[in-house]
């Protein structure tokens, strides 16, 4: 049976959202929006995820040099992240640090979907590989990720939405970009959440009917109604984060010869 005070938690926390994101689009600035919106966002994931999980916005790196664009929402490890700065005082975060970002649009439609996939190809094409040799002794802990064990974490990247064309329109563009760029799983945004589409729902596009946030081999996007859409994708997307972990990072590497 499912837990009544921990289905509470959740629908209390999508009403919070409803209420701010109806307050937001009464304003006339879009830019206004747009900022709201994303603190609207991230307030909501803050009182959800775990303590160890922070959240922020900025940019991630790897050793290779490589540097994602700006991401509106960056969740990573909050007890051993360095504190990297640029001279404009925005936060860069080692791509081995992170566990996942987000985008977050105030309409999302074609145009805005095709962008946020850009957006996910930078950060999901940086190189996790600044990790220290543990030696064939030490004990592995391996994630399952997109249907597969893998000794390290891989990025997962979301996108977030006051509002969006309808469930259909958006699984048929995000085939069609799937399908000219011939990417693998592990390359695409891995679910899309809006609190109100045209067809006049809550929508959340997830992998395969048993409801799985990343994808995997054989497994579709789904568009779902539900009135808990907010709670729905938090679930999908704590399955993982609550067993995220950072292994021991070499800054070294980072700093070069």
């Amino acid at each position: 049976m499912p837990n009544k005070r921990y289905q509470e938690s959740l629908y209390f926390s999508q009403k919070k959202l409803e209420i701010s994101a109806e307050k937001i689009r009464n304003l006339s600035a879009p830019a206004e929006k747009g900022t709201l919106i994303e603190n609207t966002f991230r307030e909501n994931l803050e009182q959800i995820l775990p303590e160890k999980i922070g959240i922020s916005s900025g940019f991630v790196m790897d050793t290779d040099g490589s540097e994602s664009k700006q991401m509106d929402i960056i969740l990573y490890d909050k007890m051993n992240t360095p504190r990297l700065f640029t001279s404009d005082s925005v936060q860069v975060f080692p791509v081995e640090y992170t566990y996942a970002c987000g985008e977050v649009k105030t309409k999302l439609a074609t145009t805005e979907l095709q962008d946020s996939f850009k957006k996910c190809s930078s950060y999901k094409n940086l190189n996790r590989k600044a990790y220290f040799d543990r030696g064939g002794n030490q004990i592995q802990h391996f994630y399952k990720l997109y249907g597969t064990d893998s000794i390290h974490w891989k990025s997962i990247f979301f996108v977030l939405a006051a509002e969006s064309i309808s469930s259909s329109e958006l699984i048929d563009e995000y085939k069609r970009i799937v399908n000219t760029e011939n990417l693998p799983m592990e390359k695409r945004v891995d679910s899309i959440f809006s609190l109100k589409s045209t067809d006049n729902g809550n929508v959340v596009c997830h992998h395969s009917e048993s409801y799985d946030l990343l994808p995997s081999e054989n497994s579709h996007l789904h568009g779902k109604f539900v009135d808990n859409s907010w709670g729905f994708f938090m679930n999908l997307l704590l399955r993982y984060l609550v067993q995220a972990q950072t292994e021991p990072v070499d800054l070294l590497q980072y700093g070069g010869n």
